[in-house]
């Protein structure tokens, strides 16, 4: 039989390894690019001397990931108004009834984990979301286990999630992407607060490239106001026969993409509570729109 090629092997491990770069990073078009590294290093390693190939790939992959990180922190403190990552869009071959929720890529999650020190975020990663023992989390950071244990618990503290437990039910995350987008082109303000929940969040993204808030907004009342005053006109506007509004499914969840004359100009995502919105995020930034593409 013939053995596996080095090229064969790493294939194998890619989408995993985009998994955690991504996580770590916030940036798929990084996670790509730190992969391909991967990829570079792993063709020039001595393969036969690599007793598991997945923990070696998983490690250079989280010390490139944590590379990149401290440099973006530094970035993303001067960034214009709040920072959001990358969208993870899953393969829009893939049937939506097949498409599951996945909370551990939500952007809530992601924004949360940009509390996190790096090697807090990569231990909480690598523990929770990969269920690495703190042992080899240890031999991957160059920390000892017990330290990798505290940073995972610090990690867990700071973001306020003791699991990931998927908290919203697939089909009324869908539901609601409709009534909420209707309610908005009704003007109804007491249909949208009542979509809200009272302390809900809007974080909208533009990074300085495109109109939008440049702080995150707080409050059902607050955030309904915006959508009818800056939002709703928009959508009514002489421009809106070049617009179109649709389901589209990025970062573990169903999301809604606005997009004019075929190119996409805001794509939101929900996160849901006990059946009403909690957190509304709003992708603006053109470098980051482009990964969804024209149509």
């Amino acid at each position: 039989m013939k053995s596996a090629s080095g090229l064969d092997i790493f294939e194998f491990h890619r989408s995993e390894l985009v998994g955690l770069a991504y996580r770590i990073t916030g940036s798929r078009t990084e996670a790509e690019d730190i992969v391909q590294e991967t990829f570079l290093k792993w063709m020039h390693a001595d393969q036969s001397s690599i007793v598991s190939v997945r923990a070696w790939l998983m490690k250079v992959a989280t010390r490139l990931s944590l590379d990149y990180l401290k440099s973006a922190k530094v970035k993303r403190m001067s960034y214009v108004g709040p920072w959001l990552p990358e969208p993870f869009i899953t393969d829009e071959q893939t049937p939506a009834n097949e498409l599951e929720m996945d909370e551990s890529i939500s952007m809530a999650l992601l924004v949360l984990l940009e509390q996190l020190s790096p090697a807090e975020r990569a231990s909480f990663i690598l523990h929770d979301l990969f269920q690495y023992r703190f042992d080899e989390i240890g031999d991957i950071l160059e920390r000892t286990e017990s330290s990798c244990r505290k940073l995972a618990s610090r990690a867990r503290a700071k973001i306020g999630r003791d699991t990931l437990e998927p908290t919203q039910d697939k089909a009324e995350h869908i539901q609601m992407l409709s009534t909420f987008s209707d309610a908005v082109k009704k003007g109804d303000m007491t249909e949208l607060v009542a979509l809200l929940k009272d302390d809900a969040t809007f974080h909208s993204d533009g990074g300085g490239k495109a109109a939008a808030s440049r702080k995150v907004l707080h409050g059902s009342d607050v955030i309904a106001k915006f959508f009818l005053k800056v939002v709703r006109p928009d959508w009514l506007s002489k421009k809106a026969s070049e617009m179109t509004i649709s389901a589209t499914w990025f970062n573990g969840a169903p999301g809604m993409i606005v997009r004019q004359a075929g190119q996409p100009i805001t794509a939101f995502n929900f996160e849901l509570e006990a059946g009403v919105i909690k957190i509304i995020h709003a992708l603006r930034n053109p470098d980051k729109l482009r990964l969804f593409g024209a149509r």
